[in-house]
């Protein structure tokens, strides 16, 4: 007698269940009523696509019901469990196996070191995404680790990603049967098969691999009891529910591995580690990709690394052309795809529209238009159990690049490119409004635009921070995307409501051409106001990122003849301060004190406080260039002092004017030899840059400060500071020489008006 197959019995259940008989749906999906019954009966397992596509029209399934459906008609009919021959299986080890040597030490490590008396050696739990080797990783590992057990192995796939996977009582009957003198005659029960396992390992311990396992509720019962076994799990999910057990999550192979791994695949490719480094970038170094393009290369003598280079530098084939045989990545991914709820299935492939390393989870959220943030992050982490996504620190999420092309081919099959775009439009919509309202918490008073309350709200500064960094490889490609489309009063908006944070993020390194793209979006919208104010951030990152002074003099000059034009005196006085700005910094000294004096005239009539202050203090430090010191201390402190006791001195544009006052006044103490007020002033200056949060300005106090320290013969002190500046760049950094330098000389010197003096970072 035929068994009927889950298939089979789930159509069956459901055709009842709609009160239809064969005929009635053969009518309503033109499907043949032989086919249906066939199919109820068991005698056709492997129904073809169209076919259950019709039948579940037929039954008019709801997305959840046609999910379960489609699962279990691609299900295979399952070989029956052994019934003789017991003994322990050997399962497939390759012989070119490469890399994983710390993930194997870690593993055996824990598999085949010493156990406390009475504890219970812990299970190994190994997972990772489709196609990254955790079956290959754990039979390696069982096999490294036989000479030091000598324990057999027995080998059971579960069948984690089948419609029915095994149950507890059929994974611990299949384990029995492959035990030396085992008896054959099944156990009873649940019960029944623990106490045999029990006795069979008390008497002689084994190893285990467990591959493939579907959840924690299947290995249970075999992991309880295995005190003295090497226990194996393999799966793609994480089995967080496993207590008492070690985990080793495999990723990517290292680039380095990969390489090796191609070289021992493909014979012919002798010097090609640069084209291999790029087959292997272009695989994820996911190990099934590699197998798959080194089998495709090594079985085609004529072929070269070049060759299929050329091939699949082309992303929407890459996918296609990575299938050798009966390997294939696109079948591996789809094993995990098809296990996803309709609506995590969605979620995962609308995140494909995202480029970029990592995201976060309001920005997949905003990919399928949820509010309800909650429900998208438990979704993601359903993925990342999967093994389809990576968790990063925080909320931050990785979505592997043949995933991405994956999750793409999937969601252009599922919706239209009309709607694609639209839903890019709107994910462009929604970086640049949370762009917007995140910069406006360091501008006082900002009005939101109407594109700001299409983003996403922050808590307070810092939390707007986090995401202006984290999310820049998004919003910067959108930003460019809303020049290149002349969405000029969105761009223009945008860089305005950055224009104070870009102060305290100088090191991002992109904003000259930020500004310059708002500049030509002014220009094109025919308001010169805004043009001023956006060439003016055009002279301000010419002076500060890209070190071009006599450009930033042109260019400020440019600002303040649309000033002028637009007859806003405000923007008339930023762009005298950059002109003057510009102008010290080639020691055009006249024409710098002539410029700060016009900005701080303009700031007076435009009643525009925080111009004013920094108007004062560029024209305090001109008067220090022209070694007019003590003029300058005292305007200065003046200023500083004033400044420091406005109701707004915590704000971002006050603290910033105080930072500059303070280099300003560590410079002329120093020259007039006044050494006290340079530390107390360089001490200041410190918790003002970190007040700001910004290293490159602590730094450069520092700097400053230990100068003075070595002036006034405070050696030991410019020493720690200097270990301190060093600490803060971290190893590799191209600044890290001047402070080891000064280190150095003083601990050699040590004394002030030396060459360690003379050489310090000024």
């Amino acid at each position: 007698m035929i068994e009927p197959s889950p298939f089979g019995r789930l159509l069956r259940s459901l055709r009842v269940g709609h009160n239809l008989t064969l005929e009635a749906l053969a009518a309503q999906s033109g499907v043949s009523v032989r086919t249906i019954g066939d199919l109820e009966r068991g005698a056709s397992a492997s129904p073809q696509r169209r076919t259950v596509d019709a039948l579940a029209d037929g039954l008019g399934l709801d997305a959840a019901d046609r999910h379960a459906f489609l699962r279990a008609a691609r299900a295979r009919p399952r070989a029956p469990l052994p019934v003789e021959g017991p003994g322990a299986i050997s399962p497939h080890r390759v012989f070119d196996f490469s890399g994983r040597d710390a993930e194997i030490d870690e593993a055996l490590a824990v598999l085949c070191g010493q156990v406390p008396a009475g504890t219970q050696r812990p299970a190994l739990i190994i997972s990772g995404a489709p196609g990254i080797g955790k079956t290959t990783v754990a039979i390696e590992i069982l096999e490294r680790g036989r000479a030091s057990t000598g324990l057999p192995v027995l080998f059971l796939g579960l069948d984690g990603y089948g419609a029915s996977p095994l149950t507890p009582l059929q994974v611990m009957t299949a384990l029995l049967r492959q035990l030396p003198g085992a008896e054959q005659r099944p156990p009873a029960d649940l019960a029944d098969a623990r106490t045999r396992w029990r006795s069979a390992v008390d008497h002689s311990a084994v190893s285990v691999l467990l591959d493939n396992v579907a959840n924690e509720a299947q290995i249970r019962p075999i992991l309880s009891i295995c005190a003295g076994d090497v226990v194996v799990v393999t799966s793609r999910r994480s089995l967080a529910g496993l207590e008492g057990v070690q985990r080793v999550r495999l990723g990517p192979l290292r680039r380095a591995e990969s390489i090796t791994f191609l070289h021992r695949l493909i014979p012919q490719a002798v010097e090609d580690d640069e084209a291999l480094d790029e087959v292997a970038g272009l695989c994820d170094d996911v190990p099934l990709a590699l197998r798959v393009v080194g089998n495709r290369i090594a079985s085609r003598p004529a072929w070269t690394v070049a060759d299929l280079l050329r091939r699949l530098r082309t992303s929407e084939d890459r996918l296609r052309l990575l299938v050798a045989g009966d390997l294939a990545v696109e079948a591996a991914i789809s094993l995990s795809y098809d296990e996803l709820d309709p609506r995590t299935a969605a979620l995962f492939r609308w995140i494909s529209l995202i480029d970029g390393r990592t995201f976060g989870a309001h920005l997949a959220a905003a990919t399928v238009r949820s509010s309800d943030l909650s429900e998208v992050e438990a979704r993601l982490d359903d993925l990342t159990d999967l093994g389809m996504l990576e968790a990063g620190g925080g909320d931050r999420y990785r979505l592997h690049d043949l995933m991405r092309l994956f999750g793409r081919s999937k969601l252009h099959a599922s919706v239209g490119a009309d709607e694609v775009s639209r839903r890019r439009d709107h994910m462009r919509s929604w970086l640049l409004g949370s762009l917007e309202r995140a910069g406006a918490w360091y501008e006082p008073n900002r009005e939101p635009t109407t594109l700001a309350r299409t983003g996403r709200g922050f808590a307070d500064a810092e939390a707007a921070a986090e995401w202006i960094r984290a999310e820049a490889e998004h919003w910067w490609p959108a930003y460019t995307e809303a020049a290149q489309l002349g969405e000029d009063e969105t761009v223009c908006d945008v860089a305005d409501a950055l224009h104070w944070y870009s102060d305290i993020w100088m090191p991002w390194g992109n904003w000259h051409r930020f500004y310059s793209l708002a500049a030509s979006a002014a220009r094109r919208l025919g308001d010169p106001g805004k043009e001023a104010a956006q060439l003016g951030y055009v002279a301000w990152a010419e002076i500060v990122e890209v070190g071009d002074r006599e450009q930033a003099v042109v260019t400020a000059r440019a600002a303040l003849a649309a000033a002028l034009r637009a007859g806003d005196s405000a923007q008339e006085g930023w762009a005298q301060y950059y002109i003057g700005w510009a102008s010290m910094g080639v020691d055009r000294l006249v024409d710098a004190d002539a410029a700060a004096l016009a900005a701080a005239e303009a700031f007076r009539t435009a009643g525009e406080t925080t111009g004013l202050e920094n108007a004062l203090v560029l024209s305090s430090m001109v008067k220090g260039k022209r070694g007019q010191y003590l003029e300058a201390i005292e305007a200065t402190e003046a200023t500083l002092r004033r400044v420091r006791s406005t109701e707004t001195a915590d704000t971002l544009t006050s603290i910033v004017t105080q930072f500059a006052a303070c280099l300003d006044l560590i410079d002329a103490y120093c020259a007039v030899g006044r050494l006290q007020d340079a530390m107390r002033i360089g001490e200041l200056g410190i918790a003002i840059a970190r007040e700001l949060k910004d290293d490159t300005r602590v730094l450069l106090m520092m700097r400053r400060h230990i100068r003075a320290l070595i002036q006034a013969g405070e050696g030991e002190a410019a020493i720690a500071e200097a270990d301190e500046a060093l600490r803060l760049l971290g190893p590799g950094s191209s600044e890290a020489f001047i402070f080891a330098r000064v280190r150095r000389e003083v601990s050699l010197v040590g004394t002030p008006g030396s060459s360690a003096a003379d050489s310090s970072p000024a």
